[in-house]
């Protein structure tokens, strides 16, 4: 296709999608040479607050590794009515908390498969001087009933255990298995499962149940039918999970079912009680809408499901803040990946991300040292079982600053502008109808200007059309990038306006004709520093910013596929 340069700004003609790429080149990531290995089915990594990896195994086994040595924490393999036989696929020993005082106390909580199938929450200690753990000092917190017993599903069993940075300690748990969560527990407010729970275990009963309930829990009016334990719901099955060691945000990846893997995101503070929409949605899209009421919260990214840009089984990751000063280009990055394909994303908060193709994939999970340092655990491959350390190779220096589609009669234009090129070879411009399969439909050389440059393609296609485009920047060694994706389409014209956007008195209005989750005002960097609800409201706003510096911000409006972004300047 020919490039050109439109002559015309947006009007009545065409309709604009406006999205601010962030300023920042992908860091290219690698896992190097093991650090640790001889490990048998490694599912989860945490540290206690000290020197130590702590590995959890799914026979039973929790290894530690003192940087030198690998040896056993506590072996609870041999322990009557624990573990299925055969642990294998989702079964077994799943993950390991330390106390946030662990030193001190001694506690620590273990996350796994009884016999009998029943997900279950346990607390144990450790033996003087915190070098091993007590097998017989285990007392059981929860146990909850896989559904269709007695030939109970063995999947969807969740799998992490967080401490908070408010002391409490977070339960990720899975709808209960089978597919499509048949019994509808991931939006039934009676059931555990397929929920965040949040628990305070800091009073180390003796008795039963053995922990409290959070005053400040969402769900405590008697009689609303909702369990006092759960913190939000509608998850499928959050296998790896996290917070922010530097602000408290959480970050949730949510296991998808046929199409689309997701990632959920809260920054500290949020309103509690939300659903993340399963099984009524599967990330942003319907799925089952049987008795489907709810507003939803959607995820801030989603991939779908195929074998090259894709994948189809998400393992979360952290934030990375860790100390390596070679890891400078990860910082406030959260690092997540595909246990299939291998393939990992680095995401913002605002929904941006770049990917990087060609790791390995049976990636289990990450994992945190002390001190922020970043691991991968290896469940599967050569060796069998490993642990390597996230690691920066190389940075890939093209920055982009804007890209925006505008839909003409009969074509799409698509601009984009960078603000430093090194290195780079061109840019493929890639198309969708569903915002899941792209196919490549053009290529532009990039003009490896250190100060960056504009471009802009005509994609011929039918009038009217809902599209979706992304670019893939390209390296000069072949190594890849991706933008933002956009939409252009009609079906998006006057849903959402924005407007003034230049701003004196810290108000601005937002006109509403289909119904909206929340507004978010986020900086050029990325991070979110505001947030506001929109459900219930229609029509025109006014919505009253606190006070900010001058500058330029985004606001963003959370509706589903019609969701919408503008660039305000406040000053």
């Amino acid at each position: 296709m020919k490039n050109f340069y439109p002559k015309a700004s947006c009007s009545l003609l065409f309709i604009c999608i406006f999205f601010i790429q962030s300023l920042f080149a992908q860091p290219v990531l690698s896992y190097g040479t093991p650090v640790v290995t001889g490990l048998n089915n490694p599912v989860d990594i945490v540290n206690a607050g000290d020197a130590r990896l702590f590995i959890v195994q799914q026979n039973g086994t929790i290894k530690v590794w003192d940087g030198t040595t690998l040896s056993t924490f506590m072996d609870l393999s041999a322990v009557a009515g624990l573990f299925p036989a055969s642990p294998g696929g989702e079964q077994g020993l799943l993950s390991l908390a330390f106390h946030p005082q662990f030193a001190a106390n001694r506690y620590f909580f273990i996350w796994y498969t009884a016999a009998n199938g029943n997900v279950t929450l346990a607390r144990y200690s450790a033996n003087a001087g915190n070098l091993t753990g007590d097998p017989n000092s285990g007392v059981v917190l929860l146990s909850l009933p896989k559904p269709n017993q007695p030939s109970y599903y063995t999947n969807h069993n969740g799998g992490k255990l967080n401490f908070g940075p408010d002391g409490m300690l977070y339960i990720g748990t899975g709808d209960g298995g089978s597919g499509g969560d048949p019994f509808a527990n991931a939006q039934n407010g009676a059931s555990l499962l397929g929920k965040m729970l949040r628990l305070d275990v800091n009073s180390f009963a003796t008795a039963a149940p053995f922990y409290n309930i959070p005053p400040d829990n969402p769900f405590l009016v008697p009689g609303d039918g909702i369990a006092d334990e759960i913190y939000n719901i509608g998850l499928r099955n959050p296998w790896r999970w996290s917070f922010d060691r530097a602000n408290g945000n959480m970050w949730i990846a949510d296991v998808g079912q046929d199409l689309y893997e997701e990632v959920n995101y809260r920054p500290a503070g949020s309103t509690a009680g939300v659903n993340y929409g399963w099984r009524c949605r599967e990330a942003k899209h319907s799925f089952n809408t049987a008795n489907c009421i709810s507003t939803y919260t959607d995820p801030i990214f989603e991939y779908g499901h195929n074998g090259t840009t894709g994948g189809f089984s998400i393992t979360g990751g952290y934030v990375y803040r860790g100390p390596d000063a070679a890891n400078a280009a990860l910082l406030g990055t959260y690092v997540t990946a595909d246990y299939v394909t291998g393939n990992v994303w680095l995401v913002k908060p605002n929904g941006s991300f770049t990917i990087q193709t060609g790791l390995p994939g049976s990636v289990s999970s990450f994992g945190e040292a002390a001190d922020g340092t970043l691991y991968v655990l290896r469940r599967l491959g050569s060796p069998n079982g490993a642990i390597y350390k996230v690691t920066v190779t190389s940075v890939l220096a093209v920055a982009l600053k804007t890209f925006t589609g505008a839909a003409f009669s009969g074509y799409n234009t698509l601009l984009w502008q960078t603000v430093s090129e090194i290195n780079t070879s061109k840019f493929l411009l890639q198309y969708s109808t569903d915002n899941n399969s792209f196919e490549t439909v053009g290529d532009v050389p990039a003009t490896n200007n250190a100060t960056g440059s504009q471009y802009s393609f005509k994609h011929i296609t039918a009038t009217g059309n809902i599209a979706f485009y992304r670019l893939a920047i390209v390296d000069v060694d072949g190594s890849k990038k991706y933008s933002d994706i956009i939409k252009i389409g009609a079906k998006n014209e006057n849903k959402i306006r924005i407007y003034p956007t230049a701003v004196n008195n810290n108000i601005i209005t937002v006109a509403l004709t289909v119904p909206a989750a929340s507004l978010q005002l986020i900086n050029i960097d990325g991070r979110i520093l505001y947030e506001k609800s929109l459900q219930g409201m229609l029509g025109n706003n006014n919505i009253t910013l606190p006070s900010f510096a001058k500058g330029t911000y985004i606001i963003k409006v959370n509706a589903g596929e019609y969701s919408s972004k503008e660039k305000i300047i406040i000053y």
